[in-house]
C-alpha cells in the first residue's frame, strides 16, 4: 500500500466514480485507468465504463455531427 497526494479536483473526480460504500479509490483507479501500452487493457477499461445517460448520448451525438460538418464529405 502507498499513500499519494491528489488535488481537490482529482479527489472529487475519483469520488464520483466510486460505485458503492465499499468501493475503494484503488478499485476505482484500477477499473478506470488501463495499463499503459496495451489495447487489451484499454478495451477492458472501456467495457467497465458505466452506460451513458440519454443526455450524454445526445451531447456526444451532437459533438460528432458538428465535427462532421467541419470536416465536410470525405468522399468528394
Amino acid at each position: 500500500m502507498k499513500t499519494i497526494a491528489v488535488s481537490e479536483t482529482a479527489y472529487e473526480r475519483l469520488l464520483i466514480w466510486k460505485t458503492g460504500g465499499k468501493d475503494t479509490f484503488s478499485e476505482v483507479i484500477e477499473r478506470m485507468v488501463p495499463q499503459k501500452g496495451t489495447f487489451d487493457a484499454v478495451f477492458e477499461a472501456v467495457g467497465n465504463l458505466p452506460d451513458l445517460t440519454d443526455e450524454q448520448v445526445d451531447s456526444l451525438e451532437s459533438a460528432v455531427n458538428e465535427g462532421r460538418k467541419t470536416l465536410g464529405d470525405p468522399w468528394k
